[in-house]
């Protein structure tokens, strides 16, 4: 829905490095209206403030690793002409994680769960509907119905 995923696994477990920056605001605020629950199962939330983020990149197991355009959501895949390249090269993971880990550490802010609980309904509410237009949105364009 707009989130930029990408896995940041390091001693302290695992994390999403996530577009800080509002692109399209309908979306931004969209994908945040998930971060409540994503925080309360664990997963650690950065936000990535230094600039806006375009590619997707993702190094999962040490050894498996995605770079490419695509945003791998409904509405992208429906309407987006934009490829990943997968690898399974250790080295090129090790090397992307690297960069990865260089990026978190340079421009991102981390979200706390206790922080975010203390979003005013307000915020709460510009979420909750920002997200079931997009829902809306993506029904009516037929995606997502049963076959």
């Amino acid at each position: 829905m707009g989130a930029r995923f990408c896995p940041r696994y390091d001693q302290n477990g695992s994390g999403h490095l996530l577009q800080g920056r509002i692109e399209y605001r309908l979306l931004h605020y969209a994908t945040q209206a998930l971060y409540g629950k994503l925080l309360g199962a664990g997963i650690r939330i950065f936000e990535y403030r230094r600039s806006f983020l375009h590619a997707k990149v993702a190094v999962i197991d040490a050894h498996w690793s995605t770079v490419g355009s695509s945003n791998i959501d409904p509405f992208s895949l429906l309407l987006a002409r934009e490829a990943n390249v997968v690898a399974r090269n250790t080295r090129f993971a090790e090397e992307l994680r690297a960069s990865l880990n260089k990026a978190m550490d340079e421009g991102a802010t981390e979200l706390h769960p206790q922080l975010w609980r203390q979003l005013s309904w307000g915020a709460r509410l510009l979420r909750w509907l920002s997200y079931n237009l997009v829902r809306t949105a993506l029904g009516i364009a037929g995606y997502g119905g049963k076959r």
